[in-house]
Order: structure tokens, then C-alpha cells, then sequence
């Protein structure tokens, strides 16, 4: 059975059949027995959230039986580790007001009423006047404000949506132009003659200055990493002079050594600083954060609001936590990001969480939806979530250049990193060029997410690049793309985590299934008992349940270790030949075993199943086109129960059956990554 179950509808089935309410009750999606939370036709694709097996099967049956009415369309369905469907959800809404925004045009004005001949000139106009059912298109030009909803939709069918008019660039941005009155810099030592200082106007700053806001909330009292306290204590505003940001340093003597930096005088009203090259900056573009936040409401807790198309870049928020990002739901639920640009937030560009641990429980929460976004050049991580994200889904994303602020060992680094997640769905990314950051970290008490599909690219880690770290209940971690994966820059390896593909960090049940593994440096699937003696949920780590099945390892010759022999399962993979010495190891029957397959299968019997052949790799560093030959392989892989196979899929990997035909005729296949 293939990952995510596909029947066909014929596009001539009648529209009535196709609506959330099918006429007949034992068909409708919004029946008690399929879940009561109504099912969605969206796009050709039906889903309905909590359907229980027996009557999808029979609701699966009556549409194909239906499906000689013409030309079909796809109806999707993926399901999660405990076999339930993931509950899809869209907006839905018949819009019956829009909007204009359009702060370029010589009309606009607040006091307008917002159409296309007389705009409003602000965003946050809009914010405070759209209703449910309404939305706003903005009109190119740049933005510099933050947008702040004043209220929310009320369902799929009333949302409230902020859409970028189609072709045009519409830029909200935390930054405004500075022209410095620049003088030598001075009243500091070392003398620096090709440094100059300038001070920033009181004005320019309402009721928050970045450049006073140190990095660090009071949460992190105690230093996590010493030997990065000076970034800790750097502060959150950034200048950019061409577009390009400078380097912040931490004290006045680190600019004699550095062009291209600045530094910060108390009370953070003056700058010292030297161009790149020590250009003259009386010539330059110069911005400065001003903003904390650039899209997220004061009020928390609002729900059903589409945010597409808009470029969000150069905030000045803090390291979490509180995770209180650039663009923020601040603990609200249903939203939709799409297709947004989020770039050049100090810390974090997208939060969908309870942003806190110590935070309330919402009374309602979870069911985002981000995808299609790009998300780069963030100093901490990309996507965010601190607890309460459930049934949220990220796809479709491109995550890139995050981590820079370089404070790995801190612990919330990572693309994307979600706290006590339960019931999401994370498929068909990209994460990549990422380092001293995880790619994906699900930390702690995560429980029936899927992690599926994904491509993880050039990105160097201490904790692992797919991280799911002391987890009690079921998880899969299924047909991803892992190449040119390296330990972290740092001085020393942390551990055997540093430089993993896969960490599996004292987590039960846990299944890694139909990968690719290609140039890991460190071990490719770590499954560790690393954090046994720490208590989660009244449990302490365990390590075991865990499954690392079907997946392939070209050029990665540390391949697997275990925390625990006894209790996990390693089978049906298939390892590269041309790694002589590659190299299993186990946690718990000191000394550690430096074993080949033969040993590792003989005496731990484990990969009792996997072989070792010939192959072939390479990934395209701009196409994505992964291409692989390999010796020829029996039937070996074991069926993965919890991603629905009754029987042993045709091959190991993320490759399909007409693949591995190929393959098994001696050829190379290539393969799109997304």
C-alpha cells in the first residue's frame, strides 16, 4: 500500500456530490461515523478530518464505483502513525467585500472607503475594519508597519484573508531608512580611524528599541553555552547598508579587527561602525530595525486568517523563548501562510504556537496550515511552535540559511521547531544550506506526527538534522532525502548525535522508514537512550519500539546506532558497498562495537534481512534531481505496518514501483526532490 491512499472522482461528478453535504446520510462526510467535523472538496480532493477506517473504506468504495463518469480527479488521503486520516481543511470562503490597499498610490488615505479608486494607504487600516467573509487585496509598494489583525474569521466558510495582488511586490517591513550624521568615531580605545559613530533619533523608536533589547529573555538565567554568552547579550536591532546586513559585535575593541560591524553604546541611541571595505556611509542606503514583529495580532487567540503573497523581512525580535516571531499568530488557530517571503528576522520568522511553555492553555488552537512559503536568513528558526500546534501542516515550504546568529548549543535552533507536537503533518520541504541548526526538531512529548517527503540538503547540526527528542508515543519519519549532512562547526562533537541524519533522541516507537541516506558524516539513523535518566511525562527515556526499516545509505558510513539492541528493529535496508568499514554501534553493551553487517547481523541480529551492494548517487545542488544506480536487490524490505504496508513494499527508499523496475534492469532513475 502506498504511503498516502489514492482513489479517482470523475471532474463530471455532480457538483451536489461534491460539496460538504452529501445528500444521502450515509455518504456525508459530516456523518457521526466519519468524524462529525465535516468533510471538504477541495480542488478535486475530498478529506474529511476523523474518519474512522471501516466507513473511509466504504465511502473510498462507493466514489470508485462512481468513477465512470468521465475525466478524474484525485482525492488524497495521509494518513498519521495510529492509521487515522490527517484531517486536511481550506479556505472556503465566498467573499462577499474586498478590499485596496495601496500606500504608492497618490489617492490613497485612511479616511477612504477602501476601493480600488480611493485605497486605504495603510494595512493596518484594513486590520482594524475587515470583518468575516472580507478581505483585502494590498497593492504594491513597501510597508512599514506592523500589522496587527484586530479580530478573526469564524470558520473555513467566514475567514478573513490579507492577499498580495497578484504580479506585485508588496513588502512589509520592521525597517526604516536612516541617514546618519556620521561622525569619527570616538571616547573609545583603541583609537579606530576608519570606524564612525552616529546616533539614532529618540523618535525613531516607539515604545521599543532593539538597540537597547538585549537577545535573551529572562527564561535562559542561567547560560545554556558559556562560550556563546557574548551573543546572548548582543542586541536585537540590525542595520543594513545596500540590503545587506552589517555584523553586530560585542564590544567597541572587536571593530579593530572587523570591517563591515557595528557596535552599541549605552543607552542604545549610538552606533559605531565601519562599512564593508570601510566605504564611506554619507554615501550609502542605510536601514535599521525598528520593529519587534511585522504581521501578528495584540490580541491572542484569533482564528481563520489567510495571509498570502506579502515579502515580510528585517524584524528585531527576541531569542525564545517567548517565541514571538515576525510574523505571529499569537496563539491563535486556523491559519492559513502562503506563499509568503519571511526574511531577516533576528531570531524567529514564523511562530504558529502557544509561544511559551509556561503559557495557558488556549480554548481553541492548532490546525495552521503553512506552505509554499520561503523562509531564510533567520538567526535562530525559521518555522516555530512552542506546544499546542496540533494537527498543523507544513508543506511545500523552502527553509534556507537559518541559524546564523550561531548559537546552536542553546537548544532552539532548528528550521523548523515544534514543542509537544501531536497529530502534524510535515511533508514535501526543503530545508536546506542550514548550520549550527537541526532541520526539523519535534522536542519532547511529540505523539502521531508524520514527517514525510522532505528534502534535507548541506546542513550541519550537533543534535541531528531530523530530531525527535524524548517522545513516548508513536511517530514516522518516512521517505525523506538526506544528503551532504556534516557534524557542526563547533570545537568539539556534543556527541553521537553531532552530525546525524536521523536522531531518534530516548523516544518509543518511532519508525524510519523509506529513506535516503547519502554523504552523512556522522551516524545516518542515531537512535539513541542518550537522555534516559530525564523524566517526560511522568516517564523516563526508553529507547525502545523504535524501527529503521527500508531505507538506503549511499556514501554514509556510519550507518545505524541503538541505544538499546534489545527492543528496536533494524531490517530491509540496503547499505553502499563501497563503504569498507562501515561502521554499526550500540549504546548499551559497553565496549562499544565498532561491527560490519555480517557481525552486526550475527550477533545483535539485527538488518537480518539488509544487504550491502554497488551504487551510485548524486544530487543536483539547483534541480533537485536525485539520481541513483545500484546492484541488483532481491525483495527484502519488511512491511512497515504503521505506514499501512500489508506486504513488503517493491523496493527500499523513497522510490516507487516503476523505479525500482528500472533499477532492477540495471539502469539509473532520476527523481525530483522537492
Amino acid at each position: 500500500m502506498n504511503p498516502s491512499s489514492i482513489i479517482t472522482l470523475p471532474s463530471s461528478f455532480p457538483r451536489s456530490l461534491q460539496s460538504p453535504s452529501i445528500p444521502h446520510p450515509e455518504l456525508r462526510a459530516d456523518h457521526p461515523r466519519f468524524g462529525g467535523r465535516g468533510g471538504k472538496f477541495l480542488n478535486g480532493s475530498l478529506t474529511w478530518p476523523g474518519l474512522q477506517r471501516k466507513w473511509r473504506a466504504k465511502l473510498l468504495a462507493v466514489y470508485a464505483a462512481l468513477a465512470t463518469f468521465g475525466t478524474l480527479a484525485a482525492v488524497e488521503i495521509v494518513d498519521l502513525p495510529d492509521r487515522t486520516a490527517f484531517p486536511f481543511w481550506d479556505d472556503h470562503t465566498d467573499y462577499q467585500a474586498t478590499y485596496h490597499v495601496a500606500g504608492q498610490n497618490p489617492q490613497a488615505s485612511d479616511a477612504n472607503p477602501g476601493t480600488p479608486e480611493k485605497p486605504w494607504r495603510t494595512i493596518n487600516r484594513a486590520a482594524e475594519m475587515l470583518q468575516p467573509g472580507e478581505k483585502v487585496i494590498v497593492h504594491g509598494g513597501v510597508y512599514r508597519e506592523c500589522v496587527s489583525p484586530q479580530r478573526g474569521g469564524t470558520s473555513s466558510q467566514a475567514m478573513i484573508a490579507y492577499e498580495a495582488a497578484k504580479g506585485e511586490q508588496v513588502v512589509v517591513t520592521g525597517a526604516v531608512p536612516w541617514v546618519p550624521r556620521c561622525q569619527p568615531s570616538s571616547g573609545w580605545e583603541p583609537a579606530l580611524k576608519t570606524a564612525w559613530m552616529a546616533d539614532f533619533p529618540a523618535e525613531m523608536f516607539v515604545g521599543y528599541n532593539p538597540f537597547l533589547a538585549r537577545n535573551f529573555y529572562e527564561e535562559f538565567l542561567t547560560c545554556r553555552n558559556k562560550e556563546d554568552f557574548a551573543k546572548y547579550m548582543l542586541r536585537r536591532g540590525h542595520v543594513f547598508v545596500e540590503g545587506k546586513p552589517l555584523q553586530q559585535v560585542a564590544r567597541y575593541a572587536d571593530l579593530v579587527q572587523r570591517d563591515g560591524a557595528f557596535w552599541v553604546e549605552e543607552p542604545g541611541l549610538r552606533i559605531h561602525f565601519r562599512l564593508a571595505g570601510d566605504a564611506d556611509p554619507r554615501q550609502a542606503a542605510i536601514e535599521v530595525t525598528v520593529k519587534e514583529q511585522v504581521f501578528a495580532p495584540r490580541q491572542r487567540g484569533l482564528g481563520y486568517i489567510r495571509v498570502s503573497g506579502f515579502h515580510f523581512e528585517r524584524a528585531a525580535d527576541g531569542v525564545p523563548v517567548p517565541q514571538r516571531a515576525m510574523v505571529s499568530t499569537n496563539r491563535g488557530h486556523h491559519w492559513i501562510l502562503e506563499k509568503n517571503e519571511v526574511r531577516w528576522a533576528n531570531a524567529c520568522g514564523i511562530e504558529v504556537g502557544n509561544q511559551d511553555w509556561k503559557a495557558a492553555k488556549p480554548a481553541e488552537f492548532g490546525h495552521h496550515i503553512v506552505r509554499g512559503n520561503l523562509v531564510s536568513d533567520c538567526g535562530v528558526c525559521g518555522i516555530g511552535g512552542c506546544a499546542y500546534v496540533d494537527y498543523t501542516l507544513v508543506e511545500n515550504n523552502l527553509v534556507q540559511r537559518v541559524g546564523g546568529m550561531a548559537i546552536e548549543r542553546m537548544w532552539e535552533v532548528a528550521g523548523l521547531k515544534f514543542h509537544l507536537a501531536h497529530n502534524v503533518l510535515i511533508r514535501h520541504n526543503t530545508f536546506r544550506d542550514l548550520h549550527r541548526a537541526a532541520g526539523v526538531w519535534l522536542d519532547c512529548m511529540n505523539a502521531n506526527c508524520r514527517v514525510t517527503g522532505n528534502l534535507f540538503q548541506d546542513i550541519s547540526s550537533c543534535n541531528g538534522v531530523l530530531f525527535v527528542e524524548v517522545s513516548h508515543a508513536p511517530n514516522i519519519l518516512d521517505h525523506n532525502v538526506f544528503w551532504n549532512i556534516n557534524p557542526s562547526p563547533g570545537k568539539d562533537p556534543v556527541d553521537v548525535r553531532d552530525g546525524s541524519a536521523v536522531c531518534v533522541d530516548s523516544s518509543t516507537d518511532t519508525v524510519v522508514a523509506h529513506n535516503f541516506f547519502g554523504n552523512v558524516r556522522g551516524f545516518a539513523a542515531c537512535v539513541n537512550n542518550i537522555q534516559a535518566d530525564r523524566l517526560v511525562d511522568g516517564r523516563l527515556g526508553e529507547c525502545r519500539g523504535n524501527a529503521v526499516l527500508n531505507n538506503i545509505f549511499f556514501a554514509s558510513p556510519r550507518r545505524i546506532y541503538l541505544g538499546r539492541g534489545e527492543g528496536n528493529l533494524c531490517d530491509g535496508n540496503v547499505f553502499d558497498a563501497g563503504d569498507k568499514d562501515g561502521l554499526f554501534d550500540i549504546q548499551d553493551s559497553p565496549p562499544e562495537p565498532k561491527l560490519r553487517l555480517d557481525a552486526w547481523q550475527a550477533k545483535f541480529g539485527q538488518d537480518r534481512r539488509s544487504v550491502a551492494v554497488p551504487m551510485e548517487a548524486a544530487l543536483g545542488a539547483t534541480d533537485g534531481q536525485l539520481r541513483f544506480s545500484c546492484g541488483k536487490i532481491a525483495g527484502l524490505c519488511v512491511p512497515v505496518a504503521r505506514l499501512g504496508e500489508s506486504a513488503p513494499a517493491t523496493g527500499p527508499g523513497p522510490f516507487n514501483a516503476e523505479h525500482w523496475k528500472l533499477l532492477r534492469e540495471g539502469q539509473s532513475i532520476s527523481t525530483h526532490q522537492p
